[in-house]
């Protein structure tokens, strides 16, 4: 359990060190020339609106499943996220912003053997919705002649609504918790206010209690003080998307 946590723990951090930006552009691309007076950052926009799709993982992987079920949840562990983001930079690199993600998915088998220890065979039906809102810092470095590099780092609340039907019978598992998010990606302008984007997201969150059945539930955690148990909502995507400057 701690290495899995730990693991994850490292990528998010790099995730937030991309994100930062701390590089400048022109050591990348190996330009010698003075990056204020290639670029005018002060005659960008100020305000930029996203919206982007795409593929999303949820790191969940609960363990002391049959092979079947754990099958079963590996596919809705990968689903789809929607997001959309609007922020304004007070600053010629740097700015604030708020994102909205969304991610869903759904799975469905019949005959699913849920555990070793029983010979019973279940028909499940899984949908799960996860919303995260979260207030970020972002900065931004032109990377290339119509190159944008766009990084970001925040936090807030995410909620998470899990039902699912085992042979019919309905269950639902609801639940609130705080995320926090790293993201970096890359913008290429083919018109001065329209951008094309694609980036890179790491959402780290985890749960200690949840709603199950209307009922509350707290996951107990272990004796050692250098250990805890949880459910992992964590994610990492890939996704592209508009966006838009004013």
């Amino acid at each position: 359990m701690r290495f899995h946590i730990l693991r994850r723990i490292a990528a998010f951090l790099l995730f937030a060190c991309l994100a930062a930006l701390p590089v400048r552009a022109d050591d990348v691309l190996g330009d010698d020339v003075n990056e204020e007076e290639s670029h005018d950052y002060n005659g960008m926009p100020k305000l930029r609106l996203s919206l982007e799709t795409g593929y999303s993982q949820w790191m969940y992987n609960p363990d002391s499943l049959s092979s079947d079920y754990h099958d079963y949840l590996n596919g809705l562990e990968s689903g789809w996220d929607f997001a959309a983001q609007a922020a304004w930079f007070p600053w010629p690199k740097g700015g604030i912003g708020a994102d909205w993600i969304w991610f869903l998915s759904k799975a469905q088998k019949d005959g699913v053997a849920t555990s070793n220890a029983s010979p019973a065979l279940h028909d499940m039906r899984d949908r799960v919705s996860i919303v995260y809102y979260g207030a970020t810092f972002m900065s931004r470095l032109h990377f290339g002649r119509f190159g944008l590099l766009v990084g970001g780092f925040g936090g807030g609340p995410i909620y998470m609504n899990y039902t699912w039907t085992d042979n019919g019978v309905p269950n639902v598992v609801k639940a609130q918790t705080y995320a926090a998010v790293a993201t970096v990606g890359w913008d290429y302008s083919f018109y001065r206010l329209v951008s094309f984007g694609i980036n890179a997201r790491a959402l780290l969150s985890n749960l200690k209690e949840y709603t199950f059945n209307g009922k509350k539930v707290s996951i107990k955690q272990p004796d050692d003080p250098h250990s805890w148990a949880n459910i992992s909502l964590t994610r990492f995507e890939l996704n592209a998307g508009i966006r838009f400057g004013l």
